[in-house]
């Protein structure tokens, strides 16, 4: 029922009415879901399932993914402290309204497309943002469709204050990473990549290693959950954190490494 209210709305009303009935409209819908069996983390909803396919697990109020949950349970746990400088790149709407809400944080958001809520719309390849400007940095996914993705994680590196941390993830595959810069046209990358604008699809231990070639120190957060389990998270899921080091290593002032082509 959700999918085809949802592509009627998208069929007859423009994009800017939707994003300003969206909570109205999802509170109705989500009249249709009301349960106790799971619950939404990030709005707070008990409901009796969430909605799919897949293991996406969208809630019905808030529009929260599973992905949102885990790093807002992340986030909560281990790194949103008092006086952080958050720097947020292309925020889900729940999680952009759960992070605005937050006291004592600073908080800056941009995005570049245009699909997401931000106050910002800086090239993640060039931040109009001084050395070491930021205390903690969210990527999610947002590296899979930048070109020169190597120079975004130097930027990411130069604002991170040093002991900062950035959380990351993107869509991940086994084995090597999968790019080719001859592919261009949107139906060849959603053949290749999964979604026309994607220009490569990683493999963790190949975001990691790229990640510490530019200065990082990464750890990657493994998770498991069983397949029914309270927040609808996913049952497999990854998250890098990178640190930048400190003290400072000569690595973080190294030359950016020269971008490789690879061949599916």
């Amino acid at each position: 029922m959700y999918h085809t209210l949802k592509s009627m709305a998208m069929t007859v009303l423009p994009r800017r009415v939707l994003v300003r009935w969206e909570r109205g409209m999802r509170a109705f819908i989500y009249l249709f879901y009301l349960g106790s069996r799971y619950r939404c983390n990030l709005c707070g909803k008990t409901l009796r399932r969430f909605i799919g396919p897949g293991e996406d697990g969208l809630c019905p109020f808030c529009g929260s993914l599973a992905r949102d949950r885990r790093l807002w349970m992340m986030l909560q746990q281990d790194f949103l402290q008092e006086g952080a400088r958050v720097l947020d790149f292309s925020p889900s709407r729940p999680l952009y309204r759960a992070l605005v809400k937050t006291p004592g944080i600073h908080y800056q958001s941009s995005d570049l497309s245009g699909d997401f809520h931000a106050a910002h719309a800086w090239d993640i390849t060039r931040l109009p943002l001084p050395e070491q400007s930021a205390d903690l940095i969210l990527c999610y996914h947002v590296l899979e469709h930048v070109e020169q993705d190597l120079q975004a994680m130097k930027e990411l590196l130069r604002v991170l204050a040093p002991g900062g941390h950035c959380i990351l993830q993107t869509p991940f595959r086994e084995g090597d990473i999968l790019e080719d810069a001859r592919v261009k046209t949107p139906l060849e990358r959603k053949r290749l990549f999964g979604q026309e604008d994607h220009v490569r699809v990683y493999s963790v231990s190949g975001l990691k290693k790229r990640l510490e070639s530019c200065g990082f120190r990464v750890e990657v957060r493994a998770f498991r959950e069983k397949k029914t389990n309270l927040y609808g998270l996913h049952v497999e899921e990854y998250v890098l954190i990178c640190i930048r080091q400190f003290p400072l290593l000569p690595s973080d002032t190294a030359p950016i490494p020269t971008q490789a082509r690879a061949t599916p």
